[in-house]
């Protein structure tokens, strides 16, 4: 079993990498919003949303993980995207 600092330092860079992935999604949702904008679509689109959110949640279900968690941080990010193209 490896030492915990050697597992903090793990978390850090798993950490830094998640940060990196939601910068650059943020980076797609800022075009999503221009494209939005140019073609006259509304920012908040319910079924789109419902697709993203049933998409992790199978991802997260393959990952063990609880449905909770993942519609928690599913929904700040929805929150963060809909700040983004508006």
């Amino acid at each position: 079993m490896r030492d915990l600092q050697s597992l903090r330092e793990e978390i850090d860079q798993l950490d830094e990498q998640l940060w990196e992935v939601i910068g650059k999604r943020a980076d797609v949702v800022r075009q999503i919003g221009e494209w939005k904008r140019q073609h006259g679509e509304q920012v908040i689109q319910p079924e789109r949303w419902q697709e993203v959110l049933q998409h992790c949640l199978g991802i997260a279900k393959e990952q063990g993980l609880s449905e909770t968690i993942v519609q928690e941080v599913m929904e700040a990010i929805h929150n963060e995207s809909v700040r983004i193209e508006s």
